[in-house]
């Protein structure tokens, strides 16, 4: 008798502690959000980035580069940038998120001087795609980086 109760004890609380994970595991899934079906625009604008091919900055917050040596940027489907800054080579990882959003790890590059303004612009460049979230397609096969760090354009190099 004794254990036949032992028994009927033991069943019990498997089945308490099966329903008890059963409920928490539906709540835990009404609380995640249900992932946002994209639509055909954002899938076209996300197939769009223009990875593998090089692209030269056209503007930096709006004004034209200076240095004399062009800086370009090849952002491969391996979701790795380099590039040159004008005075400086750099590469980085990042990735993409949704169809717009765009994060960069650090930068990595060996910091030589070129002197006045080609140093503030390099600066303001690397700065910019340090600091940038979003992107957009800008004309034939460039692009529009901006964050809270500035904005920087690109068009295919030549």
């Amino acid at each position: 008798m004794i254990r036949a109760l032992a028994s009927h004890t033991a069943a019990l609380a498997v089945a308490a502690l099966l329903v008890a994970t059963s409920s928490a595991e539906a709540q835990r899934r009404r609380e995640e959000p249900r992932p946002q079906r994209l639509s055909r625009a954002d899938i076209l604008l996300y197939n769009s980035f223009p990875a593998g091919v090089r692209l030269a900055v056209t503007s930096v917050n709006g004004r034209r580069p200076v240095a004399t040596d062009r800086p370009a940027f090849t952002f491969t489907p391996g979701f790795r940038m380099a590039g040159f800054g004008g005075c400086n080579p750099v590469n980085a990882d990042y990735r993409r998120t949704g169809p717009s959003d765009i994060r960069f790890g650090p930068l990595n590059f060996v910091e030589r001087r070129c002197g006045g303004e080609v140093d503030r612009q390099e600066r303001a460049i690397f700065w910019a795609i340090q600091g940038a979230n979003r992107w957009r397609p800008n004309g034939r096969g460039g692009m529009t980086f901006s964050g809270v760090r500035g904005t920087v354009s690109f068009a295919p190099a030549f």
